[in-house]
């Protein structure tokens, strides 16, 4: 019996432990979606019309802003005009959704913990239980 809780309680653990791992990604996430739209702000506010744009992987161009409408991917490959505003509503959506994640792996993560404090109990007292036979 002590060894099938000792097994429950490694599988927990792993599982704990792609939670975790999960958690990091979301946090990541929200804090790159959060630095995007500080910057959009930065943008809309700076009549510099000269910019550089990113073209991936750390290469940028130095490009002219004609206007701060931008193209904003919807999903499915679908590119839209938005304002600036308006994409820093589409970032705070997505900020949103990474924060309910975020909420929900916070409480998987304490009920596996609380369920390893359980397993843990449980092989206690099965050991003083084994002690006084």
């Amino acid at each position: 019996m002590e060894d099938d809780i000792v097994y429950r309680a490694a599988m927990l653990q792993q599982q704990s432990e792609e939670i975790e791992s999960r958690l990091q990604f979301v946090n990541e996430q929200i804090q790159e979606l959060e630095q995007f739209s500080g910057d959009l702000r930065v943008l809309d506010k700076n009549d510099n019309k000269e910019i550089l744009a990113s073209l991936g992987k750390g290469v940028y161009a130095k490009s002219e802003l004609k206007d701060k409408k931008l193209f904003v991917q919807v999903g499915a490959g679908v590119v839209i005009k938005k304002s600036i505003n308006e994409t820093v509503e589409v970032i705070g959506e997505q900020i949103k959704r990474f924060e309910e994640a975020r909420v929900q792996l916070k409480m998987q993560l304490e009920s596996y913990a609380q369920e390893l404090k359980r397993m843990v109990a449980e092989v206690e007292k099965i050991k003083r239980i084994g002690k006084n036979h």
